[in-house]
């Protein structure tokens, strides 16, 4: 069942990625602009028509968009991302290189956004009406509007420039990641908390822990037997989700921080016009988003044998509706 769960899940991924590709492609060549302008630098240098010619044909620019396509479609199926325009090395090379600071800070920020959401939805579930639901909620409400950029400014200004304790960009120490995680995740943990009171909030009130307590079941036992996998699942599907715009979020924040990663890569390959390297990146980030979700479903097949009991249901049925048509 998993297994099939996982082979559906490539077959998915090969075709949203092919979507991404083609909608990257066809974006790029709609977008004003000339690469050969950046590559040769024509709004300060004088070239000659010869070199504009020979550069497009070097880069095969001089072919028709699909001709290109074509061409570059090829090429990723061989896993080949061509050559980037502005430095002459392999796109994959780039990517390799620039790819782990980004899954660092957004691993370390989902790690941070569960350490902080289910200790205070739990007790804001707990509390139910108390000071310290209110408190929590008060906080939440503020945190979560207030945009990722914004905050890294704040620390920027007071962890950087005032206190002197921490880097405001680079990453020549593993302490350069504390103030972009911290950036990310604060919002995203506020949300997340306020998902889990709710969750937990509405199964406190079922018939089932009703039932628990009239048995003698202890809080406790209730809570972390009854009601803590039931409550975590809308946290990791809302979570999985979420991949796409916790990357989009950390190009924000690299560009802020100054941090070599994916985002940044990408933000400066875009005003440079270097194709190549914004269709590896797009595609390696939707890699990414799709494989961030594809583990979030086989935790929930995990978490909740209901949903993976429910999936064999629906594969014997239409293995069923399969025989009655044949």
């Amino acid at each position: 069942m998993i297994l099939k769960h996982i082979l559906s899940r490539i077959g998915q991924m090969i075709i949203v990625l092919f979507v991404l590709s083609t909608i990257t492609f066809i974006l790029m060549e709609l977008t004003p602009g000339d690469p050969v302008d950046k590559v040769l630098h024509l709004d300060v240098a004088n070239v000659s028509s010869e070199q504009i010619e020979a550069t497009k044909e070097r880069l095969g620019l001089n072919q028709s968009p699909v001709m290109q396509y074509f061409q570059w479609l090829g090429q990723i199926i061989q896993l080949n991302f061509g050559t980037s325009y502005q430095t002459g090395e392999p796109v994959t090379k780039a990517l390799i290189f620039y790819t782990p600071p980004t899954l660092i800070i957004a691993v370390l920020t989902i790690v941070i956004v569960f350490l902080v959401a289910i200790p205070l939805g739990i007790l804001a579930a707990k509390r139910y009406h108390t000071w310290i639901d209110t408190w929590i909620r008060i906080l939440t409400s503020f945190t979560v509007s207030v945009p990722s950029f914004f905050l890294g400014t704040i620390l920027i200004y007071i962890f950087a420039q005032q206190l002197n304790i921490l880097p405001s960009s680079g990453l020549d120490s593993i302490a350069g990641y504390i103030l972009p995680v911290i950036a990310l995740s604060i919002g995203m943990s506020a949300y997340y908390v306020r998902l889990m009171r709710s969750t937990l909030v509405e199964l406190y009130q079922s018939k089932e822990v009703e039932a628990a307590r009239l048995r003698g079941m202890s809080e406790h036992y209730i809570l972390w037997k009854d009601l803590f996998k039931p409550a975590i699942v809308p946290v990791i599907t809302v979570l999985g989700m979420s991949v796409g715009s916790l990357i989009g979020g950390t190009v924000v924040i690299e560009n802020l921080f100054g941090i070599p990663g994916l985002g940044h890569f990408l933000v400066d390959s875009i005003r440079a016009r270097d194709y190549p390297v914004v269709q590896g990146a797009v595609i390696m980030i939707g890699f990414f988003v799709v494989l961030a979700n594809t583990i979030s479903d086989l935790l929930l097949l995990w978490l909740d044998p209901k949903r993976r009991f429910n999936k064999i249901n629906d594969t014997l049925k239409r293995q069923g509706q399969d025989g009655d048509i044949e």
